[in-house]
């Protein structure tokens, strides 16, 4: 791994991986590439994305994913998974609760942040995407009646709450997107954003990080 004066690690799901589009144009490195322009320092974004991830499971590879890069900042960034009905090992059959309770997302939240901080390591909390109306299962009756976002705006909640109570940063993805409805088109497949939504994901990081790092 190349030496460089900011190290910090994206810890995420597949909206973090972004395996949707060019490598050049995910968010990380998008960052990594103005952020070091910006700072006149060598920064590097490691991506620890993985497709399908949850908090539940995530907790498990912080070790080789986060610490063992030796980062100075974590970036946590989970929840549209946690709080969605989509199961991986039955991807016909929707549950009919979400992947991780809200009590189990704040537990898990919390637990991977004391064992990023027992390693030295500085705490970022993500807000994640919401969901566009291009979501594939965007007509399950508990959508429709509850509104497409009902739960995940519950999670992102969650996520708000316990960075204000740890007095960890946070980056809000969510609301950038939530207060813009045209983004919703760069949500194309209702979960992963395409270049132009890894663009707004971007500049969002871009604003939190550069006041975090100069602070």
């Amino acid at each position: 791994m190349p030496k460089s004066d900011i190290r910090i690690v994206v810890l995420g799901d597949s909206i973090t991986k972004g395996d949707q589009v060019d490598e050049n144009k995910r968010f990380t490195s998008l960052v990594q590439k103005e952020l070091s322009d910006r700072l006149g320092k060598v920064v590097n974004v490691i991506n620890s994305g993985v497709n399908a991830d949850i908090t539940e499971l995530a907790r498990h590879r912080l070790q080789r994913d986060v610490i063992n890069h030796q980062p100075d900042y974590a970036v946590i960034m989970f929840g549209v998974n946690d709080a969605g009905f989509y199961r991986p090992e039955t991807p016909e059959e929707p549950g009919d609760t979400p992947r991780v309770s809200a009590e189990d997302y704040r537990a898990y939240l919390n637990e991977m942040a004391d064992k990023i901080e027992a390693a030295g390591i500085k705490i970022i909390f993500a807000t994640p995407v919401p969901m566009s109306h291009h979501y594939w299962m965007a007509d399950l009756p508990q959508y429709r009646k509850n509104g497409l976002n009902y739960i995940v705006e519950e999670y992102v909640q969650i996520m708000r709450d316990v960075a204000e109570e740890r007095g960890a940063p946070l980056i809000d993805v969510h609301r950038e997107f939530s207060i813009r409805p045209q983004t919703q088109d760069f949500i194309p497949d209702g979960i992963h954003p395409d270049r132009r939504g890894h663009r707004i994901i971007a500049d969002v990081y871009m604003r939190a990080l550069v006041g975090i790092l100069t602070d």
